[in-house]
């Protein structure tokens, strides 16, 4: 009898446990693109100081965010929507105040000086709607929009070698030297792939070879161009598209992609999601001798786009 009491005061406490466990996940805010997957601009809460108010009541919106990624961010707007419910042939709605600036502007970490990426803490004052009868209740999932402006760099290293230059190392016992990737953190990678060295034969002026540039969304949310006279992520026209530009040694010439010289060019992201562009590198290698190491540098630029939710229930009391 003792063991089958033990038993059932165990199993009560396990059951316990799963609750709560079950319960956790379900409590606070809904943070789409927020602190999930890449880095940029983040969302770290977003949240209602009282989850359940009366009509007429004064309640509060905030929202945490902090540049985690390698650049400044710049133009860091919120926009506050989804505050709204139909009721019949009326409308209830919650009314707010802002009380951060428009536009704004976040510092990146410096890891150098061990400091953290700038982080902005803003708030709504905001008021429940009337107009809800006593013993009933209204639920609203009050939403925010982050816009900022971002961009992402790769410098690729690149050896480039004549035939009888290789065969004479090798000989030599000697190495190569060592071709580096150095790239900033962003909601956007980018991702520059050259298989070298790059060899070519002595009487050649001019080596071709191909690469591949990789662009992958994995921050959560929308990335959007914002060429001349557009308005980035606020127009949906300019959604999954980014702003790309190489920046190249005077005797590098792309070729054989959609890619310009010296220009930028507005891509498409695959389902928002990723890019892969091929293109074919010339090289004017004229009257160089042993190895020659170029550097490719390639940047995009762009809007980019995320969103948060919360929950508050509105309860009538008159």
């Amino acid at each position: 009898m003792h063991f089958i009491i033990m038993g059932r005061k165990l199993t009560g406490l396990l059951l316990s446990l799963l609750a709560i466990v079950f319960v956790l996940p379900l409590s606070g805010c809904v943070m789409p693109g927020g602190t999930s997957g890449g880095s940029g601009v983040i969302i770290e809460n977003f949240e209602a100081d009282f989850s359940r108010v009366y009509t007429g009541e004064k309640f509060q919106l905030q929202t945490k965010i902090r540049n985690t990624g390698s650049v400044d961010a710049e133009s860091v707007k919120l926009i506050l929507y989804n505050i709204e419910k139909s009721q019949g042939i009326s409308k209830l709605q919650i009314s707010c105040d802002y009380t951060c600036p428009v536009e704004m502007s976040l510092l990146a970490p410096d890891p150098d000086r061990g400091t953290t990426g700038e982080s902005k803490t803003c708030i709504w004052r905001c008021t429940a709607p009337q107009g809800i009868q006593k013993g009933l209740s209204v639920i609203f999932n009050p939403s925010m929009r982050m816009y900022y402006s971002y961009r992402t760099s790769t410098i690729k290293s690149i050896n480039i070698a004549s035939q009888n230059e290789l065969k004479s190392i090798e000989t030599r016992g000697s190495a190569l030297p060592s071709e580096t990737t150095s790239t900033t953190s962003g909601p956007v990678q980018l991702d520059v792939v050259i298989n070298g060295p790059i060899r070519y034969w002595e009487e050649e002026s001019i080596v071709k070879f191909p690469f591949n540039i990789n662009i992958l969304n994995s921050g959560g949310g929308v990335a959007c161009s914002y060429a001349t006279g557009s308005y980035g992520c606020e127009d949906e026209k300019n959604w999954n598209k980014v702003e790309i530009s190489l920046e190249n040694d005077p005797d590098i010439q792309i070729e054989d992609c959609e890619l310009a010289n010296g220009a930028s060019t507005v891509i498409d992201l695959w389902k928002g999601q990723t890019k892969t562009i091929t293109c074919e590198l010339a090289l004017n290698v004229g009257e160089n001798a042993g190895i020659v190491q170029k550097n490719l540098k390639v940047d995009i630029s762009y809007d980019y786009m995320t969103d948060a939710s919360t929950t508050v229930e509105v309860v009538g009391r008159n």
